[in-house]
């Protein structure tokens, strides 16, 4: 049960960064760090964890995958914002 939660929350996030605002992502700061070792460990156990079942391996690996993959698209929407905030101010 948890894992499918942790799965549909990873998918939550990812679908929901294309309707923040850009200009609201930034770079973790303070406790959020904790999250940048939380992936880390998802990551980590899914490519390297040999002695765990390979539906483990899964959940980790597509939580870990999902995470990676809306912290990338946040980064690119926001460096594309600053761009045109940029070329606006001239």
């Amino acid at each position: 049960m948890v894992p499918m939660l942790l799965v549909f929350w990873a998918g939550f996030m990812f679908v929901g960064v294309f309707s923040d605002r850009p200009e609201t992502f930034s770079r973790p700061r303070g406790w959020q760090w904790a999250w940048v070792g939380l992936w880390l460990m998802t990551a980590g156990e899914a490519a390297f964890g040999d002695d765990r079942p390979w539906v483990e391996r899964a959940w980790k690996g597509v939580v870990a995958l999902l995470l990676a993959l809306a912290v990338a698209v946040a980064a690119v929407r926001r460096h594309r914002w600053k761009a045109r905030q940029a070329e606006a101010d001239g």
